[in-house]
């Protein structure tokens, strides 16, 4: 089971879209109309509230961003990212994942350094009844025994480490922009993609679309479709 974490996103970003959008067309940029403590901290929580000009102004700013999106021009959202960290998944994922290069960044899990558990391991849902199963384990089982006498024969962690199979997990933190993470979705989620990074997918879209509706709307549809 694929696990997300969102660990940080760029606040206030479509309002941060917009401003600097309006930008390329002016001699300055504008003014924000509230300090950033007003806004987190609005609709009257700890003496703050935001008043009916900003509200207004948050409105406009939405409507903007949604024109621009509809245009495609969408190298605006690279001023809006997210970090990720992502667990319990195989490096059969993460060579996949890798292949995304272009607003991505990632951090993973140094096998040179860190042993995998002996259970840990992503089994393929096409793993299906039991004698499959019991083949797939035995044969993990018997890499994992071989890679650990390996050790104890004195081959260092990062050459023993080449008889692992990619089921055993990995993890690995991902910072994105959010044009390169539409991106991606648009690719990932559809039906043609693998299963384990299909899921990845899904998840993902399940962070960042509470977060920017507006931004991820295009691909809800593929990730209802996900649900079939």
């Amino acid at each position: 089971m694929v696990k997300v974490e969102l660990i940080d996103y760029t606040f206030d970003g479509i309002n941060k879209v917009a401003r600097l959008s309006r930008a390329t067309r002016l001699n300055k940029l504008e003014e924000y109309p509230l300090t950033i403590e007003d806004v987190k901290f609005g609709d009257g929580q700890d003496g703050h509230k935001i008043n009916e000009n900003y509200k207004d102004w948050c409105n406009k700013n939405e409507n903007f961003v949604k024109a621009l999106i509809k245009v495609k021009h969408l190298g605006v959202l690279e001023h809006i990212n997210f970090t990720f960290h992502v667990s319990e998944i195989s490096r059969c994922l993460t060579h996949q994942l890798c292949r995304h290069r272009i607003g991505f960044s990632y951090l993973q899990m140094s096998s040179r350094h860190a042993k995998p558990d002996k259970d840990d391991y992503v089994t393929p849902i096409t793993i299906d009844d039991m004698d499959k199963k019991v083949m797939y384990e035995e044969s993990l089982d018997y890499m994992y025994i071989t890679y650990l006498s390996l050790i104890d024969k004195g081959v260092p962690v990062e050459d023993a480490r080449y008889v692992l199979p990619p089921a055993f997990f990995t993890h690995i933190s991902i910072t994105c922009n959010a044009r390169s993470l539409l991106h991606f979705l648009e690719l990932r989620l559809d039906k043609s993609a693998q299963w384990e990074i299909r899921e990845l997918a899904c998840k993902l879209f399940d962070e960042v679309y509470e977060l920017y509706p507006i931004i991820f709307e295009s691909v809800k549809e593929l990730r209802i479709k996900n649900e079939s």
